[in-house]
């Protein structure tokens, strides 16, 4: 990618230990050879959407710098779902051990049966927003014509999404 090329991925938790679960996909992707993060976000729980009949998520929004291509990047983020211990559903919107999105990469647009992005459905996930806002409220979304910032402030979700402060012997995530 390049130096230009900002992208962001979603993580999410909502099997086991939420938190852990999701320090241990930040530890997989700085692990990676070809993968940088260079930011992240604060973690926010959040209701399911879709199947309300399971836990509450831990979301959160890192930024990483990469020298994959999309698709290789996305086999490598299914690779480390895979290590963490998520099984692949048969159906959508069940619960997860964990689950990382390509959010963006840059001004990219890619609408395949494979790829999409940015990811679809972000306008109306606070989930994603809150998080995202946290550390790149100005970036534009390709397609949207609006800064996260701008996109937080007008979606329609208004789902119960709080910040949580969790501290372990390291400090925050």
């Amino acid at each position: 990618m390049s130096e230009e090329q900002r992208i962001f991925l979603g993580l999410g938790s909502n099997m086991g230990n939420r938190y852990q679960n999701l320090k241990n996909g930040i530890i997989m992707l700085h692990e990676h050879p070809h993968i940088w993060v260079t930011d992240k976000s604060h973690v926010y729980q959040s209701p399911p959407m879709y199947r309300v009949d399971q836990n509450e998520f831990y979301n959160m929004v890192v930024e990483i710098d990469t020298n994959l291509i999309p698709v290789d990047l996305l086999n490598e983020i299914k690779n480390i779902e895979k290590k963490a211990g998520r099984l692949l559903e048969r159906k959508k919107n069940m619960p997860r051990i964990l689950d990382i999105d390509i959010l963006a990469i840059g001004d990219l647009q890619i609408h395949s049966g494979l790829l999409e992005i940015p990811h679809g459905g972000i306008s109306e996930r606070i989930f994603v927003l809150k998080p995202w806002n946290d550390i790149a409220p100005n970036f534009v979304v390709p397609g949207q014509n609006a800064m996260v910032s701008e996109i937080l402030e007008n979606t329609d979700d208004d789902s119960d999404v709080r910040m949580v402060l969790i501290f372990d012997k390291e400090g925050m995530i």
